[in-house]
């Protein structure tokens, strides 16, 4: 499912027009995005959380010509799903 499919589903549950939704999703992403950059996390019951991990500094062998390398600090975005979203997919894998 990509962003205009998702709109047009929820503008067809809500009843409201579809411009209306993508403007929603916008601001959602927009409003997630601005709180994880402040070092929030994001919870949304029922669905999972969104929070962002450091990454340190790690020491690895480039496999193509076998010298050591660092791959340099990072900071990653890590999707925890919650309980109930395991236990709806849980046996159809």
């Amino acid at each position: 499912m990509n962003k205009k499919y998702l709109a047009e589903d929820i503008a067809k549950r809500i009843s409201i027009k579809k411009y209306e939704a993508y403007n929603f999703i916008d601001l959602f992403i927009e409003v997630a995005l601005d709180n994880l950059g402040k070092g929030r996390k994001l919870v949304l019951s029922k669905f999972g959380t969104l929070i962002i991990k450091k990454k340190n500094k790690k020491r690895v062998i480039n496999p193509i010509n076998r010298e050591p390398m660092i791959i340099p600090p990072a900071k990653i975005v890590k999707f925890i799903p919650s309980e109930n979203l395991k236990k709806r997919f849980e046996g159809n894998g």
